[in-house]
């Protein structure tokens, strides 16, 4: 065959754009504007295989900063899988993914990802587990709303700026279990958090938030400190809301008659043992 292996080549634009062109054929997903901003982040380190010009396989190991038990360490998320069409069934996807975990051995605490559904036979076969998830949430006590709640325009390079400049500094949403990255953040302020933003600036955070008729998401909280939620969610709350899920640990948020339960459906799974039982993954912490 020929083909060959490729890893740590962000400084080649021929090659970064052959490795966008097959992100968008494979899932779908264009890292232009990611790009653009500049926001392309180089702990997301490709391992691909290249026929000439082109990317027929690919994973990459995404190395993020995280917390466990107050602790700083790094896990390895692993995203950007596929494989073209023509390609397929011939272990090349496998080969990659065992290379980058080679990589990156002693460089984490752990190893997870989030598998799209019809890849979870094969993340088995290659000796993944998945894991649960823990959801926490809390029933809602009327309170008096307050003024000052601002949704933020990524549109806008300023306000753009801004976000990143939170995302630079803001301390860790946990102390129990947290994994963080303000380039991967800026992603999701791009693509999947664009309606979602809002800033507090009598409180100096921003919030990740939205309504589904009668439950609140939160999805992170971004600050040099943490507020508190009885700080926090005057600036939130509607008349509707009768249940708030945090889609994080919320042990830095001082609530009191916090509830946890099991969730399956992320297709989490993870490489080996994990050092966290039951996690719960900020939702921008996902690749």
């Amino acid at each position: 065959m020929d083909i060959q292996i490729k890893t740590e080549y962000w400084g080649s634009h021929e090659a970064r754009q052959a490795f966008k062109t097959f992100i968008l054929g494979i899932h779908g997903l264009d890292f232009t504007e990611w790009e653009a901003r500049g926001f392309w982040d180089h702990a997301y380190t490709p391992f691909s295989y290249f026929k000439g010009g082109e990317v027929i396989a690919s994973v990459c190991i995404y190395l993020l900063d995280a917390i466990i038990a107050g602790n700083k360490t790094k896990l390895v998320q692993i995203s950007g899988v596929g494989t073209h069409k023509s390609w397929r069934r011939k272990g090349l996807s496998r080969e990659l993914t065992d290379l980058g975990l080679e990589w990156a051995r002693d460089k984490h605490s752990g190893v997870f990802l989030f598998a799209d559904e019809e890849a979870i036979p094969y993340y088995e076969r290659c000796g993944f587990t998945s894991i649960n998830e823990t959801l926490e949430y809390y029933h809602i006590e009327p309170v008096s709303a307050k003024q000052g709640l601002l949704q933020l325009n990524p549109t806008n390079q300023e306000i753009l700026d801004r976000i990143y400049n939170y995302a630079n500094l803001r301390t860790p949403i946990s102390d129990k279990f947290c994994v963080f990255s303000s380039k991967l953040l800026m992603f999701h302020a791009l693509y999947t958090m664009r309606e979602k933003m809002h800033e507090i600036p009598d409180l100096d955070c921003l919030v990740f938030f939205d309504r589904k008729r009668e439950v609140v998401n939160i999805y992170d909280i971004l600050g040099r400190t943490i507020p508190s939620f009885d700080e926090i969610y005057p600036y939130l709350s509607a008349d509707t809301d009768r249940r708030i899920h945090f889609h994080f640990h919320t042990d830095k948020l001082g609530i009191k008659g916090i509830r946890t339960k099991t969730t399956t459906g992320n297709n989490t799974f993870v490489k080996g043992s994990f050092p966290v039982l039951e996690p719960s993954f900020p939702f921008t912490s996902r690749a």
